[in-house]
């Protein structure tokens, strides 16, 4: 009682009964309930526990904070000694007894065998040897190593010959974007469809020069799909692959690691900067200990010049890194205008020629490569403008007022690039996203044909494709297949194995995200003559 005299809160805000009983309040200690409260007692834990158990609606507004201030408790503290009251007093419930399903023994076949070992590998990342345990333990089956490696191997090889004979000709003038990977050394070469995601093609190839990408170009089309632009990285060999096939495809150099490289030579620069100023900060230390002209003049004065040039070099290029990302954008997420290409070849042309005088040689060097590629890096808006020519007409055939069709394009492409900055993780624009959506359904406005306009204008803009990170997706997604492997016998064995695994993805649902319940071959409009990928090796199910 003594404990709570200082902390007597009035009556006026709580009922008469409530104020009472928390005056009478305190005793013997609870200290299997509360141990490191020791302040606590008993009938105060029960009191706490009482009012925190009253439902929502008929709990005073402020009692949580009230009780948390008087009894000098956090208030996820109440809600845990709350929990551990109910369950010290109410009876555990029994968990429902699960009757097996009664119904027709499962049979073993040779095909629900192999359907079975294949899932645990698509999608299931197992290795040879967990593969063996599973079939030991679900079909009371053993299988050799050896047994388990052939059928993969004959699976992957009837894959290859299902991919080839897949008509990819529904994908007309696509853009793809084309990377590299690399599993123990051994290049693999891969070149998807960045809108449906589908793979084009995944081989393993001897390296990775021009020839060889020129031979792996010609192979992506062989199915049927052509291509009016290419995506992809400022690796040397790309320009010489098309040359030596005669293509002429419009190129977009991936800004991701424009964008990337960008960012990591800022923080080379605020490094440099930091270690000047701890070497200058180190001969101040000993010029205040003992002064020596020799040391001041001879390498404080410089220190003290470098330190500030360095620092006057990291916040130009702080700055103007800011305006090439700007330059490389497609929507301006402030007002949601579609960039034109006139504009950001203005502002990237000013920015490379400022960051051009920074007289630093990680800049000048990175400058340099840019100018290189400087073509090259707004093509996507190209591909873009050309697109929009034909949505604009149809836009302004439903939209009566001039006005309408640039303020339905504005919030349409604004709402499209914050969600853009949501997905790769940028938090800070989750109000703005908010609001921007709110608009856009304002402005549709349960119109079915304002729907459909905006959803094609978010297909253009996801088919004007800039960065190749989608491909940087599916090098991550199959990366852990690969490692679960560890090693594979020759180059023929690892292509059977990327084959299945392109077959899979290529026809794998989707279970979640904007393409939900679609695999990347139906948004492609590709039909493999099944959707069942097992079916289509051999296995159907039974």
């Amino acid at each position: 009682m003594e404990l709570y005299a200082k902390n007597n809160e009035s009556s006026v805000f709580w009922p008469e009964p409530l104020e009472s009983t928390w005056q009478l309040l305190g005793g013997e200690r609870a200290r299997a309930l509360a141990p490191k409260l020791p302040h606590l007692g008993l009938a105060d834990i029960l009191f706490m526990s009482a009012v925190m158990s009253l439902p929502r609606a008929r709990r005073p507004w402020g009692i949580i904070t009230w009780l948390a201030k008087v009894f000098l408790v956090s208030r996820p503290g109440l809600y845990a000694l709350t929990k551990r009251v109910r369950d010290r007093l109410l009876p555990a419930e029994a968990p429902p007894m699960l009757l097996p399903e009664v119904g027709a023994p499962v049979t073993v076949t040779s095909t629900r065998l192999a359907r079975t070992i294949l899932t645990a590998n698509f999608p299931g990342k197992m290795a040879i040897r967990p593969t063996q345990q599973l079939l030991s333990e679900a079909f009371d089956q053993s299988r050799s190593v050896g047994w388990l490696s052939q059928l993969l191997t004959a699976a992957g090889e009837q894959a290859g010959q299902v991919l080839a004979s897949v008509d990819t000709s529904p994908l007309e003038a696509v853009i793809v974007a084309r990377d590299e990977t690399f599993f123990h050394g051994q290049p693999l070469l891969l070149v998807i469809e960045p809108v449906s995601r589908t793979i084009l093609l995944a081989v393993v190839a001897p390296d990775r020069q021009a020839e060889t990408w020129a031979i792996a170009l010609l192979m992506s089309q062989e199915q049927g799909a052509t291509f009016k632009g290419i995506v992809e990285d400022m690796a040397r060999m790309y320009p010489k692959s098309q040359k030596e096939i005669g293509l002429n495809l419009e190129v977009q150099k991936d800004v991701w690691h424009i964008e990337r490289d960008g960012a990591q030579v800022r923080r080379d620069l605020e490094r440099a900067a930091f270690r000047a100023t701890k070497r200058l900060l180190k001969l101040e230390k000993k010029l205040l200990q003992q002064w020596d002209d020799t040391l001041f003049e001879q390498h404080y004065i410089p220190a003290v010049a470098k330190e500030e040039r360095l620092y006057q070099q990291h916040d130009a290029f702080d700055e103007w890194l800011g305006h090439l990302y700007d330059a490389l954008e497609t929507v301006d997420w402030r007002s949601g205008e579609i960039r034109d290409r006139t504009i950001n070849e203005w502002l990237l042309e000013e920015t490379l020629t400022a960051m051009g005088q920074i007289d630093h040689p990680r800049v000048k060097k990175w400058v340099k490569t840019l100018r290189h590629h400087q073509t090259q890096l707004l093509t996507s808006l190209d591909w873009l403008a050309a697109s929009l020519i034909p949505y604009r007409q149809k836009l302004e055939s439903y939209l009566e007022s001039p006005a309408d069709p640039a303020a339905f394009l504005h919030i349409v492409a604004r709402c499209w690039r914050l969600r853009q900055a949501l997905i790769n993780g940028h938090r800070s624009f989750r109000d703005e996203a908010e609001l921007a959506e709110w608009f856009l359904q304002e402005l549709l406005a349960d119109d079915a044909h304002l729907q459909e306009l905006a959803d094609r204008l978010w297909a253009l803009l996801d088919a004007a494709c800039r960065t190749s990170s989608l491909i940087e997706n599916i090098n991550g997604l199959l990366k852990p297949f690969l490692h679960a492997h560890r090693a594979f016998r020759n180059q023929e064995t690892l292509q059977s194995f990327l084959n299945l695994f392109t077959l899979w993805h290529n026809m794998r649902v989707f279970q979640r995200g904007k393409h939900q319940g679609k695999s990347p071959y139906q948004l492609a409009g590709i039909d493999p003559c099944s959707d069942d990928w097992l079916a289509l090796l051999g296995y159907p199910a039974e």
